[in-house]
This record gives C-alpha cells, structure tokens and sequence, in this order.
C-alpha cells in the first residue's frame, strides 16, 4: 500500500533526481522510492515483507512464479530479443548472436510495468503487461524502439523447416572459374554444381544471387534459399550450379569499384565453366537469378547464345533510380506510415537519389531539413530522416554500385533476349514492386511469361506486410509454387 505524505526537498536536488529518473525510465516519485529503498537495503533495514510482496507482484503479473520466457523481434535490428524472468532474476538474450544471458544489472516491478537495465550493454527496457504480452519501448544509446514481447516456452531459436540436411539427395561438384575482368583484376570463383545422382547429362540452371555479397546458398536470415532450390530441382531432373560472390567463400577479387555490370562478368565466367561438364546438357543450360541476380541473368542472355532460357526471380524491369523510389514508399507504406508522411518520404528521396555526384554532406542535410520542416522529431524518426540521416545517406548513395545501379535500364539488354524467359514476382514485394516491373519486363521482352505470385514477399516466403522485418521470422525459406513454377518452365525447354 502507497502511503501519501509531503516532502521538502531542495530544487537543484529535484532537478537532479528528475534528470536521473529520466534516465532511469522512472517518474520523479519512482525515483526518490526507488533512491530510499536502495538506501535501506544499504543499511540493512530494507522490511522483509518487502521481498514476498515483490514475489506476489510477479506472481498476479504472470511473470513467475515459475520462469517465463518472453521473445520479441527487433525490427530496427532485425535481431530477437528474449527475456527469461524468475521471482529473483531477470536475464536478456540476443539469441542469433549468442545463447548467452545478458543478465539484468537492475530490474524493478511497480504495478504491471516491469522495468529492466542491463548496464553491461547500455540497455534499457519499460514494459508493461498487456494479457499475456510486455508492450512497452527499448533503449540503447541513440536507438530507441517499440516493443512487443509474447510468451514463449523456451529461449527463441530459428526453424529452416526446408534446408536440407545430409545425407544429400543430390551429388555435388566443386566447379571454379579464374579470369581477369574489364578493369584488369583477377579473380577466383568457387561453386557448386548439384544434380542427380543417376542419369543425365541434365538440364541446367546457374544461380546469380541478389545484392550484396553472398555466399554460394544466397544465405540470409539463416534462410538458405539457393540450397532449398537446387535440393528442389534436383529431385525432379534438374541440375543447379550456385557460387560465391567474388569476395565471399572460397571466391575473391576486389569490390571497391564492382557494379552490376561488372558482377554480370563473374556470372558469365562461372556460366562458361560449365562447358563441357559432363553433367550438363548444353542444350538446356540456362541462367537465373534473384533481386540483382534476375538483372544480371538477361545481361548475360542479351551477349551470350549458349544460354538457351533466362529465369528471374524478382528481376527488374524499370530503371534502378525507379525501383528506389518504388522501394521506399511499399517499404515504408508496409511499415504503416500514413500518406502525408509517405509523401515526405518519397519526395525527399526522391530529390536525394538524384543528387550531384560529389555533393557534400551539408547538401544533403539541406534536402533533409527542408522536407522534415515542420515535422515532430518522432515523425522525422518515423520517415527515416532523423539524426545522422544526411552521413548515412551521402555514404550509401554515393558508393560506385549505388551510383551505377540508379543509372541502370533494363532496356539496354532485355529487348536483345531472344530465348525463353520466366518472370516471378511476388505480390507483396515491397523491394522490387511487382506489377511495374513485370509489366515493363514484357514490354521489353514480349516473350517473356510474367507471373505474380500472390502472398509471396521478395524472398519467395508466404508473407503477411511483404515488409524486411518479417523475412527473418517466417519459416519458409522458399514457396513450393515458385520452385515448382522454375521446374515446369525447365522442363518445358
């Protein structure tokens, strides 16, 4: 029971208290409770009582009286926050950087909000209990977010019901491929070739994966989808060849000055190794790949007649400077920004993304400043403009693959692509926007067969938002109907 009483205390104190509960995350009172049961505690003269009562506040909270776990998504880190709460401890995880606790420094109850201070880390935490939920905010240093923790019964661990493991139902083959590229630099790729273990020599598919450096299985969120895929094909005839980004794996050559262009190179190389492979029907050999991947796979098409099909898997058809501005307002309109705020957005993308080159930072905090005036500091956050934005964005937008890629045309090689092509987009993309890329991919390629998936994000998983925040979450790595869709069109060829 709160007992009410007055109390005289000297302003400068009641200034300082204040600024302490403030970061603390506790009102004035709560801090001045909190200082004077500190200091009994100290004195040894904290009641005893005490103790139970704070049992029973977790006990009616739900929290204990046995431990509960508590796993939450992070969407501005695209980590998992777990917490595991007793009647004497509260521990935090990050359980996709380790399995270790992150134990509590401080921890507090008063009433339904349970407040946590993992100082280790400079993490902070108000909760409060919402039927069986935490929903509250986090902190640590300048980030700050909203949170919502559901019961669980066990620390968080990610499911990848799809990843095949071994034995394999496939053979593989290490295929490798070292040439020098149109700047003179010599490079080293790695991959695998995966097919059937009987018969052949089989139709073929050579992987190009998306943006970004990785590894041969385009491994992402833990999700290994080019492995799902050519398990997928290889039980239904169809041979797969995957690889290394130049610069990851077992492959190398420098990315500094590297653009799409130059990554079509290196997909071209790993293409021709395949020659002469006597698993490999050069009849039916094509090449495919997904988000960048399915831009560089009709490249190589438009200049090379041994390729026989083109399958892309989120390519684009309209230009990189309009795929951007696509991007940002499915993204952040999935994100649930409303209009006026999504206009801000775009606009002001929209005016960055078409910078000078060699603008200075100041310009672009200028372009900021204009398009946020006006906004609460909370709605600059919310459209991604907030502190830090203009260096963030000067450094990204000005790298030689962002500058390369705005330029970039589809219809610079897809009108030269005269062989059979399979567009798949899902319709919940919010990375590459379905409906205006597939419609200007076969207005560029009339042959092309252009399909949207429904329900499918970017990667190919059933979705709800189709929003990067879920990618990690869900399950699925790969959609059966888009794999199956892949093979019907091999096959086919």
């Amino acid at each position: 029971m709160k007992k009410n009483f007055a109390l005289r205390i000297d302003s400068e104190v009641y200034d300082a208290i204040e600024k302490w509960a403030a970061d603390e995350f506790r009102s004035a009172n709560g801090q001045i409770e909190w200082i004077l049961s500190e200091a009994l505690k100290k004195a040894k003269r904290y009641p005893k009582q005490m103790k139970k009562l704070t049992i029973l506040i977790l006990m009616c909270l739900g929290l204990t009286a046995q431990a509960q776990w508590y796993n939450a998504p992070s969407h501005k880190t695209g980590l998992i926050l777990s917490l595991h709460v007793t009647d004497t401890a509260v521990n935090l995880y990050s359980p996709l950087q380790s399995a270790d606790p992150i134990p509590a420094s401080q921890w507090s109850l008063s009433g339904d909000t349970l407040r946590v201070d993992c100082k280790s880390i400079g993490f902070k935490a108000v909760l409060t209990r919402r039927d069986s939920t935490l929903v509250g905010y986090w902190k640590q240093g300048i980030l700050k977010e909203d949170i919502t923790f559901l019961p669980a019964d066990t620390l968080f661990s990610l499911q990848r019901p799809q990843t095949p493991q071994p034995p394999y139902a496939f053979e593989e083959q290490t295929v490798t491929a070292d040439y020098t590229d149109s700047q003179g630099n010599p490079v080293h790729l790695e991959g695998t070739l995966t097919h059937p273990r009987t018969g052949g020599p089989f139709p073929t598919l050579v992987l190009v994966s998306g943006s970004g450096q990785q590894n041969r299985d385009e491994e992402l969120f833990q999700h290994r989808p080019f492995l799902v895929l050519a398990d997928y094909l290889a039980r239904l005839g169809i041979a797969v060849l995957r690889y290394d980004d130049r610069g990851v794996g077992a492959s190398t050559g420098p990315l500094d000055s590297a653009d799409t262009r130059l990554f079509a190179e290196d997909a071209e190389a790993m293409f021709r190794a395949l020659k002469g492979n006597p698993h490999v029907d050069p009849a039916r050999l094509g090449i495919g790949g997904h988000s960048e991947g399915g831009a560089i796979a009709p490249m190589v098409a438009a200049r090379n007649k041994d390729v026989k099909f083109v399958v892309m898997l989120a390519g684009q058809g309209c230009t990189g400077l309009d795929v951007m501005l696509q991007q940002n307002e499915a993204l952040y309109r999935a994100s649930g920004l409303s209009d006026r705020l999504l206009a801000v957005r775009v606009a002001a993308m929209r005016e960055l993304l078409t910078m000078p080159a060699g603008s200075k930072q100041k310009d672009y905090k200028a372009v900021i400043d204009r398009h946020t005036a006006g906004l609460t500091k909370a709605e600059i956050d919310s459209v991604g403009l907030g502190r830090g934005s203009a260096a963030a964005m000067k450094q990204q937008l000005e790298s030689r693959w962002m500058q390369s890629f705005l330029t970039l045309d589809p219809a610079e090689y897809l009108p030269k692509v005269k062989v059979p092509v399979l567009a798949l987009n899902g319709a919940k993309d919010r990375q590459i926007v379905c409906q205006p890329n597939l419609q200007r991919v076969k207005a560029l390629c009339p042959q092309a067969d252009c399909r949207e998936l429904p329900n499918l994000n970017h990667l190919f998983q059933h979705c709800t938002t189709g929003g990067t925040d879920e990618y990690l979450l869900i399950e699925e790595t790969f959609a059966p109907e888009a794999m199956q869709a892949i093979v019907d069109f091999i096959l086919e060829q």
